[in-house]
């Protein structure tokens, strides 16, 4: 039972929180995952003041290779930099591509490339608000994005469709050289098509695209209580994830899972296999956390649940990128025993290729 809750305090409440995410009474189900919260966070509270630890935000350093300053010993570098467990962390990848090869005008996953797209996915109408958990239109890709870069309308794409329809532009996500010498070889056009002999099974990477577009000096009305540019609101996956920045730039919040407990977790409301954070600042003064920002040709390495939000940085430069999800079953289970126990029923109804955006 120990190894399962792996950092949650209290079995009474933890067990209390976890019920409370499949008990069907909406009304029962917010009160007693508040329960937990606040006991979570007092508890919390009381260790902190018996140690004199302050209850500040703390920044935490993020580790940062230069990709192309150690193109050929980059494994030994993180390794003697960072140790040999600097997986278990976030690792900004600064210039895994370079200038000249995003601008290679064949490119797909580009404006020019994404305005002439005419797949139709589903889209985020008003990325701005902090109910936006879940794509709520549907259009064609081209339409989606001239919209952002002409009339400055705050969507967001955030789709796997375009990849898995298109498996060989998983190469102009990353350098496959790169990404498998550090990650392993799940980077494959086939692997996006399936896994296990002739592809049978479902496959273990998906690459879902990233499309928000925050302007200099756009006057946007802000809707109450929301942000003012597109972004990804705080939470966690059961994957790995080298999220990679084609165009444009963002800001990046990461907290790691040891204190999932204190960004006010939940069960994904759409059903989807994610864990979602309820919390503000109020809530998270003691939660130690990663900052960096990725601009074009950049990548962020985001271990397997490991809380992340994501805001779209104001830029002349549509924000386009490109995440190559991968599962790591030794992750999965080690990094938050109780959250991989949990998410089982919805990862296997995405593996399966249902509810996926």
């Amino acid at each position: 039972m120990n190894v399962l809750l792996h950092h949650f305090p209290n079995l009474g409440y933890t067990a209390l929180w976890a019920i409370s995410q499949w008990f069907p009474i909406k009304s029962f189900q917010s009160q007693w995952q508040q329960r937990a919260w606040k006991h979570w966070e007092e508890n919390t509270k009381i260790s902190n003041t018996n140690a004199s630890i302050s209850t500040a935000l703390n920044s935490v350093e993020i580790s940062v290779v230069d990709v192309q300053k150690h193109r050929n010993d980059i494994l030994v570098h993180l390794e003697e930099t960072y140790g040999p467990d600097w997986r278990k962390r976030p690792l900004l990848l600064r210039g895994l591509w370079t200038p000249a090869q995003l601008r290679n005008s064949s490119r797909k996953l580009s404006l020019k490339g994404l305005l002439q797209e005419e797949l139709v996915v589903p889209y985020f109408s008003d990325a701005r608000r902090k109910d936006a958990l879940t794509p709520d239109r549907t259009g064609r890709i081209k339409d989606i994005v001239r919209n952002m870069t002409e009339h400055g309308t705050p969507h967001k794409l955030g789709t796997q469709h375009l990849v898995q329809t298109y498996p060989e532009l998983i190469r102009e996500v990353a350098p496959n050289d790169i990404v498998t010498k550090l990650f392993r070889d799940f980077f494959e056009p086939q692997m996006v098509k399936g896994s296990g002999p002739f592809g049978m099974f479902p496959a273990m990477t998906t690459v879902p695209l990233f499309v928000a577009h925050s302007q200099h000096g756009a006057k946007q009305s802000k809707p109450k209580d929301e942000s003012t540019v597109p972004f990804t609101g705080l939470h966690c996956e059961p994957i790995g994830n080298v999220a990679v920045q084609l165009s444009g730039q963002k800001q990046w919040t990461l907290v790691s899972p040891e204190y999932s407990y204190l960004v006010r977790p939940s069960l994904a409301p759409d059903g989807r296999a994610f864990f979602a954070s309820h919390a503000d600042l109020s809530h998270c003064n003691t939660v130690p956390f990663y900052s960096a920002t990725t601009r074009a040709g950049d990548a962020i390495w985001v271990p397997t649940w490991t809380w992340h939000r994501v805001d779209y940085l104001p830029s002349k430069d549509i924000a386009i990128g490109g995440s190559l999800f991968h599962f790591r079953p030794r992750d999965f289970v080690a990094n938050n025993p109780l959250f991989a126990a949990m998410i089982i029923p919805a990862l296997v109804l995405e593996l399966f290729g249902y509810n996926t955006q």
